[in-house]
C-alpha cells in the first residue's frame, strides 16, 4: 500500500506549441502577470495498494490472483467567468471575483436577490469558492471528484508437453468496479482548458461596482475519450519452451 502527496505549481501549463495559444489558454486574472500557482498536471493525492495470492489447487499449476487499486483527487481546474472581464478579447479564462459574503453591496447582482441567492448556494457548496471571499479564486484551486478503480488478474498455469514447458492462461479485467457497476470507475472533470463558469461580468454600475449576471453551472463530463471510464476484458494465453 502507499500514498503520495504531490505539489508542483508553474507559471503556465503549455499546453501548445505556439505562444499565442500559451497565452489564450491560461486562465489568468491579469493575462500579463507571471504568478506560481497549481499546475494544470497536478494529482495533489494519490493511494495506490496491490493484492496477489497464489494457490496450486492443480499440481506445479498455481493459480494467482492479483488486484491493483487506485484512488486519486481529481483533476485540478479554475472558476472563471463566462466571458471576458479584463476585456483582452478572450472569452473564458478570466479568474472569478467572489465578494466578502451576501449583502456585502461589493457586487451587483442584475437578477436581484434571487439571484444572489443562487450565487451564494454555488459558491458554499464549493470549496475552492468559499475559500476566495473577498478575492479572486485561485487558478486551478478546485478539483475534480475522487477518481477510484481496480483492476483484477486471474491467472492459470498449466503443464506443457515436455517437463521444462508450461502454459500460462490470464484473464485480465480493467476497471472492475464499472463491470459491476456502470456509476463506478467513472472520472468526471472538466475538459480542457480546465475552467468552470456559472458568472457572466455585465459591466460596471454607476459606482464602479461590478454586475453579475448567473448563467448555468458548467456541469462534469465523463471522460471517454479511449475508454478510460468504462471496464474492459482480455484473455491470453502464453506457452513457455
Amino acid at each position: 500500500m502507499g500514498y503520495t502527496r504531490t505539489s508542483a505549481t508553474e507559471v503556465s501549463p503549455l499546453t501548445s506549441s505556439v505562444a499565442n495559444s500559451n497565452w489564450l489558454n491560461r486562465n489568468i486574472f491579469n493575462p500579463n502577470e507571471q504568478v506560481l500557482q497549481n499546475s494544470n498536471y497536478l494529482v495533489r493525492d494519490r493511494f495506490n495498494a496491490a493484492f496477489s495470492l497464489s494457490r496450486a489447487f492443480i499440481a506445479k499449476a498455481p493459480t494467482t490472483l492479483g488486484v491493483f487499486f487506485e484512488g486519486r483527487r481529481g483533476k485540478p481546474y479554475s472558476w472563471t467567468y463566462i466571458n471576458d472581464l479584463n476585456g483582452d478579447g478572450v472569452f473564458g479564462n478570466d479568474l472569478m471575483y467572489i465578494p466578502k459574503g451576501p449583502g456585502s453591496g461589493e457586487v451587483v447582482f442584475r437578477g436581484g436577490a434571487a439571484e444572489e441567492t443562487r450565487f451564494w448556494e454555488i459558491v458554499e457548496a464549493n470549496p475552492a469558492l468559499r475559500s476566495a471571499k473577498g478575492g479572486v479564486v485561485g487558478r486551478n484551486n478546485e478539483f475534480a471528484p475522487w477518481v477510484n478503480s481496480f483492476d483484477v488478474r486471474l491467472s492459470q498455469q498449466l503443464p506443457g508437453f515436455g517437463s521444462k514447458q508450461r502454459a500460462t492462461i490470464t484473464l485480465d479485467i480493467l476497471n472492475f468496479g464499472n463491470l459491476l457497476n456502470k456509476n463506478w470507475g467513472r472520472i468526471n472533470e472538466i475538459g480542457f482548458p480546465s475552467n468552470r463558469s456559472f458568472v457572466n461580468y455585465a459591466g460596471l454600475d454607476a459606482q464602479g461596482r461590478y454586475v453579475y449576471s448567473l448563467g448555468s453551472t458548467e456541469a462534469l463530463v465523463t471522460r471517454q475519450a479511449s475508454g478510460e471510464s468504462q471496464w474492459a476484458a482480455q484473455l491470453t494465453m502464453r506457452y513457455e519452451f
